[in-house]
């Protein structure tokens, strides 16, 4: 029988013979599986994708202030509507108005749709649904898009988060049209409401804004334009093909009527008042915009139409106050708070850039809230 020393001796031979052979491939393979696991931990990672704009999200303010500029400038109401739904366009992947008439729901245009066509294939119910909702409580209704339609869902394909938003749009006290606005049909869509909202909102005061120009007199302005009043007229379903407008008028605020007794009664005997002081002319136009550069022409533009608008507002927020401040000649006086914040709003966005000396915020002050008569603003206005 063989030694036991023997035996060790040669099985330490023969481990060591293979362990030479081995350890310089080992070496390598330990090392290279080290550095396999290793590596990854000195490379930065990649910057994370760009957050999609969700409907909590802010909206871009630049986006946001074109869409609403876009709105107010332009006075037919089919344009007005057709601005609103570019301005909707820009947060939401497709959107779509329907006109209201009794229990009808008629489409008019839409946006981000395959096909329009789709769209105007489905005149829907305004008695149920989302629809019936949102018309009833006057306020934006966001769920499921099935609970708007389930019809409509299936022609024009579920959204891909399966929900949209539906916005009354309010002129007055009539809810005439309702938006409908999801985030599309493709994950990348953005889909804002909150500022889908506040486009229908704007869109609407301005309508209402429209409809009292229409229905006012004539004023001695020589932009001013008179029209004759006249009824709103009714809304009518639209024909195939599409009409160049909704079939509906914003409804127009009657304008009061004077009350004179048939027989005034005896005046006591009072010395006449002495008369009005004369109008002071409203200031010049301001610079030559035609002369300017391109540029500074745009800059001019948009503060005229801004400060416009932020006038045209202050009159139609305070209908009393202008009144009694025409009256007494204290407009400044009473709308003092509104007309400043208002001013903050067009200093901020104008008077740094080169439109900051034409001043046109108190331009149309008197132009437009005074009538032409910068007295009228009374002794505490420094225009």
């Amino acid at each position: 029988m063989a030694d036991p020393n023997e035996i060790r001796a040669v099985i330490e031979g023969v481990v060591s013979e293979v362990l030479s052979a081995r350890l310089n491939g080992l070496q390598e393979e330990v090392v290279s599986r080290v550095v396999e696991k290793v590596e990854p931990l000195t490379v930065p990672p990649p910057p994370p994708p760009p957050a999609e704009r969700d409907v909590t999200s802010a909206p871009p303010a630049a986006e946001l202030d074109s869409a609403l500029l876009n709105i107010q400038d332009v006075t037919s109401q089919a344009d007005v509507l057709k601005a609103m739904l570019d301005g909707i366009s820009k947060f939401c992947g497709r959107t779509a108005l329907f006109v209201l008439k009794g229990s009808s729901l008629n489409p008019w245009q839409s946006r981000g749709f395959e096909y329009e066509s789709t769209v105007k294939q489905n005149t829907l119910s305004a008695d149920s649904g989302l629809a019936a909702r949102a018309i009833k409580d006057r306020m934006p209704v966001a769920a499921a898009a099935a609970e708007f339609s389930a019809a409509f869902n299936s022609s024009v394909g579920n959204p891909f988060d399966g929900n949209c938003v539906v916005l009354p749009l309010a002129v007055k006290e009539k809810i005439p049209a309702i938006i409908y606005a999801d985030a599309g049909l493709n994950k990348p869509g953005a889909f804002d409401a909150s500022a889908a909202s506040l486009i229908v909102r704007v869109t609407g005061l301005w309508l209402e804004l429209l409809a009292l120009r229409k229905s006012a007199p004539a004023e001695s302005s020589a932009e001013a334009t008179p029209e004759p009043a006249a009824p709103p007229a009714p809304i009518a379903a639209p024909a195939a093909p599409a009409p160049a407008e909704p079939a509906w008028t914003a409804p127009r605020p009657a304008v009061p009527a004077t009350v004179v007794p048939e027989t005034a009664p005896p005046l006591p005997t009072v010395a006449a008042p002495p008369p009005p002081p004369a109008p002071v002319a409203a200031p010049a136009e301001g610079p030559d915009i035609d002369s300017l550069p391109p540029a500074e022409q745009e800059v001019h533009k948009k503060a005229k139409r801004k400060a416009k608008i932020l006038v045209e507002e202050i009159v139609l927020y305070n209908k009393k106050k202008v009144e009694e401040g025409l009256a007494k000649r204290d407009l400044y006086d009473r709308l003092k708070e509104d007309i400043e914040k208002s001013r903050i709003a067009y200093e901020k966005a104008f008077a740094s850039g080169p439109a900051g000396k034409a001043n046109y915020f108190n331009r149309e002050l008197v132009r437009i809230l005074a009538k032409g008569d910068a007295s009228l603003l009374g002794s505490s206005f420094q225009g």
